[in-house]
């Protein structure tokens, strides 16, 4: 019995020295690495069409946070003139698409709505080379150039799904700011209109938020590397 509870004892001492090392790493900010090995990014390329995937709903039918930065980057790749036309490409499961609303959101930022096309169908990331062909307001071809706009931890899985799809010229773009676009672009070079305002210099990277923004990307790295594997099952990649 005894040898028992030391070896219990042994195993607490071990988890818990596990998760202390675990929760300073990570409000340390050191790499998680399993993330990286999922980036599969390119410089954008001179494409005759900007497709961007929908990342779903935070609620309310307003693109998640990783959904605002793909529809963001869309509009920076068209206002440098890198694809004629941006393709909204995302079904759901609510009463209404997600490519409506991303459109709505890419108008808000500054596309104008003649620029867009739509595919309605495609439900998961194998479904968009699938529907792509059949997007309303374009006419898209597997050897059509396409720069395809998705969240940075994705855009390994994209790559696999659109290759093994037979497109053969399309590039992954996960972040872009518009070198030829002014302000009413690139929001980061807004300035406040209230002449008194003055920044606080308020930062945000105490090892709490710290923790908290590397615990999402490592949940985010994990639920790609599940994704992928079952797509290697199922024949998708």
């Amino acid at each position: 019995m005894k040898k028992v509870l030391r070896i219990f004892r042994g195993f607490l001492a071990a988890v818990g020295g596990l998760a202390v090392l675990f929760l300073v790493w990570m409000a340390a900010g050191l790499p998680i690495f399993i993330d990286r090995w999922l980036l599969k990014t390119e410089p954008p390329v001179e494409a005759e069409y900007i497709v961007c995937l929908t990342n779903g709903f935070a609620g309310n039918n307003i693109p998640t946070e990783a959904g605002w930065q793909r529809i963001y980057t869309a509009v920076q790749l068209h206002a440098d003139g890198l694809g004629e036309k941006v393709v909204i490409s995302g079904g759901g499961a609510g009463g209404v698409t997600e490519a409506e609303i991303y459109g709505e959101a890419a108008v808000w930022l500054g596309i104008p709505s003649e620029a867009l096309a739509y595919d309605p169908k495609s439900a998961s990331t194998v479904d968009h080379p699938r529907y792509l062909t059949e997007a309303v307001g374009a006419a898209i071809t597997k050897d059509s150039v396409l720069n395809i706009v998705t969240s940075p931890h994705h855009s390994l899985r994209v790559w696999l799904c659109f290759r093994k799809a037979g497109y053969t010229n399309f590039r992954i773009v996960s972040r872009h700011t518009a070198r030829k676009a002014g302000p009413e672009i690139v929001r980061t070079q807004r300035v406040s209109e209230f002449k008194e305002f003055r920044p606080s210099g308020k930062v945000y990277d105490d090892p709490i938020l710290t923790s908290r923004r590397r615990m999402t990307n490592l949940m985010s790295a994990l639920r790609e590397w599940a994704g992928i594997a079952y797509y290697k099952v199922k024949g998708y990649i």
